[in-house]
């Protein structure tokens, strides 16, 4: 993922206002990149079951990404189209496979998911570009705060 900055990320956005419940979203211009979490082969594989991995047009992110611990998922097992991330020791992310450009995303549920997130009333911790960390306050715009560790 080291060329597809994002300047705004969004972890677990629990905004339901869309089918599709990342565990993370990039924007990054006109690109976004989604993140899938999996912790077990079960989960990856309950996951394939999922109305927009079956019609990929319905999924948000343009490129899209699981990520595990090395053997949860194997090269082999990604739908067409989709990278993978392995969590190594240490915390560090090494990129297995990148992601290619999905052509047909729903844009509607990227950008409605984004509103839900900004306007929803409580604080919310963003990763903006260049690794700046922003807390929006209940009150969006009010007593924004940028920090290093959030």
């Amino acid at each position: 993922m080291g060329t597809k900055r994002c300047r705004v990320a969004i972890a677990e956005p629990n905004c339901i206002i869309t089918n599709e419940q990342p565990d993370a979203i990039g924007f990054g211009g006109y690109a976004t990149v989604l993140v899938e979490a999996k912790t077990s082969r079960a989960d990856f594989l309950a996951d394939l079951k999922k109305p927009f991995r079956i019609h990929p047009k319905k999924g948000m992110g343009m490129y899209r990404y699981y990520i595990c611990e090395p053997g949860v998922i194997t090269f082999d097992d990604l739908p067409g189209l989709w990278g993978l991330l392995y969590v190594l020791p240490g915390g560090r992310v090494r990129e297995i496979r990148p992601s290619g450009r999905f052509p047909d995303i729903n844009r509607a549920a990227e950008i409605s998911l984004l509103t839900a997130c900004l306007y929803i009333q409580k604080p919310l911790k963003i990763n903006t570009v260049q690794g700046r960390k922003i807390q929006l306050s209940p009150t969006f715009g009010e007593g924004v705060k940028e920090t290093e560790g959030l």
